[in-house]
């Protein structure tokens, strides 16, 4: 289960940049992430949302490759609560494509 909840978590992140980037560049949408914002600014918008989602990539490829020595449900718990909440993310990011 833990597995599958963390391919699902960075199938989101994949999303995540996917639609972040259209809405920006395409759609005229206003970044409210701070980091973002900042690196963005130094380093362009689809280096910038490269980068970050990497990072998060390689945490969550980390997560995954300790998963056995961890067993708790709450681990289970609380990566089903990243996983709804990025799963909203996505969704009102989506939204503001949409929308725009």
């Amino acid at each position: 289960m833990d597995a599958l909840l963390l391919i699902l978590f960075a199938l989101l992140h994949v999303a995540d940049g996917i639609v972040t980037y259209f809405g920006l560049s395409w759609f005229g949408l206003e970044e409210v992430n701070p980091v973002l914002n900042y690196c963005a600014g130094y380093f362009g918008l689809a280096c910038s949302i490269t980068a970050l989602k990497l990072v998060a990539l390689g945490f969550i490829a980390f997560v995954f490759a300790g998963r056995r020595r961890i067993k708790s449900r709450w681990m289970t718990a609380t990566l089903a609560s990243a996983v709804t909440f990025y799963g909203w993310v996505v969704t009102n990011n989506v939204m503001l494509v949409i929308d725009a």
